[in-house]
């Protein structure tokens, strides 16, 4: 990891920025859990390759909605990062509870927002139903009711936005943008 100056920030501002580049993203290219990695990644130094890791984690998981909403775990993937274990650290148990009570604060503000984390529960919030992604005609359905619009560029700007957050009051350091 690259030594990283201590920047002064307004945290309101840097959660608002970062929302703003989630929705920009999930508008722009589709797959939730990459675009919430990559607008944290546009902030704080995230390494790329956790970009590339969270592809199949969208549309929960695969895009059979039926696992967690790829905006939560982008956002765990990225606390864990900053906040878990790392390998050489294995010795040392008590490090894999770590990243837990930040993980926690997340999955509660998420849950409390969206009434669950799973794919399905988010999209029954935001649209009254779950669309199968891997159904072409749903698929198509989910996009005119503006799933990609702005119904999931909004989740994936807010999960940003509050992870945000953590890792600015977990003091993770922040880049200058």
């Amino acid at each position: 990891m690259t030594n990283h100056k201590k920047v002064d920030v307004d945290k309101e501002k840097l959660m608002e920025k970062v929302y703003n580049r989630g929705y920009e993203l999930e508008q722009r290219y589709d797959g939730c859990a990459q675009c919430t990695v990559a607008a944290l990644q546009d902030y704080f130094p995230v390494n790329s390759a956790l970009v590339k890791a969270a592809t199949s984690f969208s549309g929960g998981i695969a895009s059979t909605i039926k696992g967690p909403c790829g905006a939560f775990t982008g956002g765990v993937m990225v606390l864990s990062f900053f906040l878990g274990r790392s390998r050489e650290e294995f010795s040392d148990i008590s490090l894999l509870r770590r990243p837990g009570p930040v993980v926690r604060a997340f999955w509660e503000q998420f849950e409390k927002a969206y009434g669950g984390y799973s794919c399905s529960e988010v999209q029954h919030h935001l649209f009254g139903t779950a669309y199968r992604f891997l159904d072409s005609e749903e698929h198509r359905q989910y996009e005119e009711a503006g799933g990609l619009k702005d119904k999931c560029p909004s989740v994936v700007g807010q999960s940003a936005a509050w992870v945000a957050e953590l890792l600015i009051e977990s003091k993770v350091p922040i880049l200058k943008k």
